[in-house]
């Protein structure tokens, strides 16, 4: 094999193991960018051994829970906020 291709295949595996997975948590409130809206984590359920959470969405005119996996709320890049103000200033 060519070394380039060794060092950027070697620096793709170390980059995977190094990333850090966010860990959601019960009452908190998320924030993504891509989809510009805010979640509530209301509950925690496990389906086949995987963990979903309930959530709300804020700012929506009709209150409905919804139940997405921690994956799906990795995928959407969804990050923790820690107070509220910063909430009303994204949205």
């Amino acid at each position: 094999m060519y070394p380039e291709a060794i060092v950027a295949m070697f620096n793709y595996i170390l980059s995977k193991i190094n990333s850090k997975k966010t860990s959601y948590q019960v009452g908190q409130r998320l924030y993504s960018r891509t989809k510009r809206n805010a979640l509530f984590l209301e509950k925690e359920i496990f389906v086949n051994e995987i963990k979903h959470f309930r959530v709300s969405i804020e700012g929506s005119p009709i209150r409905k829970a919804v139940i997405l996996s921690e994956n799906a709320l990795q995928n959407d890049q969804y990050k923790a906020l820690e107070n509220k103000s910063k909430t009303e200033t994204l949205l």
